[in-house]
């Protein structure tokens, strides 16, 4: 009897140990799904801090040339305003780089709603990195070096062409750096831009090479008949540009909506298999 006993004990030893061990797995389950899912919900959120922030560096960095202030200035708005923004990118791509080691991904569904969730969002990430490097290269090209041709300079001044000529050179130049590194988008845009320009300076270079009165007042007006036709070129790269952008950019937040959406929905339906679990073990 006393070893049938001692059977009895070690068998109900186990079999508590058992259930205790599921239990706690139950538990320690559903506390990791519901701290990845508070992780989920903060990197959605914080998402929507980005466009505030990279509106703010354009209108500033945009407003520093506008306003002719010093190199030092444009630097200092540059710097603290991607500053801001680097800081917010590194956040979020340690946010999901620790969600990555999450106990919970160990369900394969749930780690297969996470890894569509960390694409999206790190392209959401991505694709604002990019813009502000786009961002700086117009500013510094159309808003900087290429801001005085149209603006500044004398039409009816008698070193027009030569001038015009000057300036030309140092925006195509400014316009042919800012590519680099630039968006498709963007070095579209750039690219339109710079076929403008390029074809009003050789315009004016006629002019500054004409060597009779009357050759070169034909080539002046032919210059500024190209002058004339500036604007339609000019406004339609822009309206394509915009296109680009805005179809771009929908395309990668309804991405990262969309596996926000499916994640969240993992994770809640986990969530209710852990609690029911825990119920039927009590």
């Amino acid at each position: 009897m006393r070893v049938i006993a001692i059977s009895l004990a070690a068998v109900l030893l186990i079999a508590l140990g058992a259930w205790f061990a599921g239990s706690r797995m139950a538990g320690t389950e559903r506390s990791d799904l519901v701290h990845l899912n508070n992780q989920r919900a903060i990197v959605a959120n914080s998402m929507n801090l980005y466009e505030p922030l990279v509106n703010k560096f354009t209108t500033r960095y945009t407003t520093a040339f506008s306003d002719e202030i010093s190199d030092e200035g444009k630097q200092r708005a540059f710097d603290e305003e991607t500053g801001r923004l680097k800081n917010e990118s590194r956040i979020n791509l340690d946010r999901l780089q620790r969600m990555d080691s999450s106990p919970a991904l160990h369900k394969q569904e749930v780690a297969d709603a996470f890894n569509e969730f960390k694409r999206a969002y790190s392209a959401v990430i991505a694709y604002n990195d990019q813009l502000v490097i786009n961002s700086t290269g117009i500013t510094r090209s159309v808003g900087g070096a290429c801001s005085s041709i149209h603006s500044k300079l004398n039409v009816s001044g008698e070193k027009y062409a030569e001038e015009y000529v000057k300036a030309a050179d140092g925006c195509l130049a400014a316009l042919s750096s800012a590519k680099e590194g630039s968006g498709q988008e963007t070095t579209k845009l750039l690219s339109a831009v710079e076929g403008i320009i390029q074809k009003q300076r050789d315009s004016a270079q006629k002019v500054v090479g004409s060597t009779g009165e009357f050759e070169r007042s034909a080539a002046s007006i032919e210059s500024a008949l190209a002058l004339l036709e500036i604007n339609k070129p000019l406004n339609d790269a822009q309206r394509t540009y915009e296109a680009d952008v805005l179809m771009k950019q929908t395309e990668v937040v309804e991405k990262a909506n969309k596996s926000n959406t499916e994640f969240e929905r993992i994770l809640k339906d986990s969530l209710e298999s852990a609690g029911q679990e825990l119920k039927s073990e009590g």
